[in-house]
């Protein structure tokens, strides 16, 4: 767990939450800051800095971390804000005509994610309504994305992320359906608890974006939603590091500071 001055400097950079002095103590600013970031990224709201609080937190500060490291930044990516990353929001401001605040609010964010160049090979979000409810960490190696009753209810459909070949379509007690595609740089993506398995056969090719089949709870699963991982040199890895919202994707409220845009 982040400790309390940490948990006030990152909340005090990211969207200007927390107003009061980096002291250390949980007084009521600093709860009032846990209870509007819980509100504004879709935790539930009872001022309580616990641990998906926690994990949320150091996850919006990585994402952070990520888009400045592709303006050609080096910063850490671990999630805590310190002098070198209040560094580089600063210089950012200063070089893109922005208030120099050194707080990632709004108008930063929008210059981060807009100056973002297309791209033909980078990885896209496999649902087309992005709502993550539980995000990469050590004891979840992978993102879980949910469903929306407006965005294709809650066996929204399911899309390969990037063009590859289909090596595993089967059933496991803990994955349920699922299915894996190895893309042609070696990376493995997995697509987990479909509905039902898909009608993609082992040793198809398929294209950025081919249907894959439907979300789904089967298996280990407590709700319909997906379980995305992502493998790169046999290790897994963090997949919000490598994907992108595309144009034609729409993001819930509560995620659109954790992803990254085309």
């Amino acid at each position: 767990m982040l400790s309390i001055k940490q948990r006030q400097l990152n909340l005090r950079t990211y969207h200007l939450f927390y107003t009061g002095n980096i002291d250390g103590i949980e007084g009521t600013l600093t709860k009032n800051a846990y209870r509007n970031f819980q509100k504004y990224t879709g935790l539930s709201v009872d001022g309580i800095y616990g641990v998906n609080t926690n994990n949320k937190l150091i996850a919006v500060i990585k994402d952070l971390q990520v888009k400045l490291n592709d303006k050609g930044y080096n910063l850490a990516v671990d999630g805590m804000v310190g002098n070198a990353t209040i560094s580089a929001i600063r210089d950012f401001q200063t070089k893109n005509g922005l208030v120099v605040d050194e707080i990632a609010g709004t108008k930063t964010y929008e210059k981060l994610n807009s100056s973002i160049s297309p791209s033909s090979n980078k990885y896209r979000y496999p649902v087309n309504f992005i709502a993550i409810t539980q995000y990469y960490s050590n004891k979840h190696k992978a993102l879980d994305l949910g469903w929306s009753n407006s965005d294709g209810g809650q066996n929204q459909s399911v899309y390969a992320c990037y063009e590859g070949t289909v090596i595993t379509n089967t059933y496991d007690s803990e994955a349920g359906n699922f299915i894996a595609i190895k893309h042609d740089n070696g990376d493995v993506s997995r697509y987990l608890h479909l509905n039902s398995k898909s009608s993609l056969k082992v040793g198809t090719r398929v294209q950025k974006g081919t249907f894959i089949g439907n979300m789904g709870t089967t298996g280990r699963s407590t709700g319909n939603h997906l379980h995305f991982d992502l493998t790169k040199n046999g290790s897994r890895v963090n997949p919000i590091d490598y994907l992108y919202v595309y144009n034609d994707q729409r993001v819930y409220s509560g995620s659109k500071n954790s992803v990254r845009y085309i």
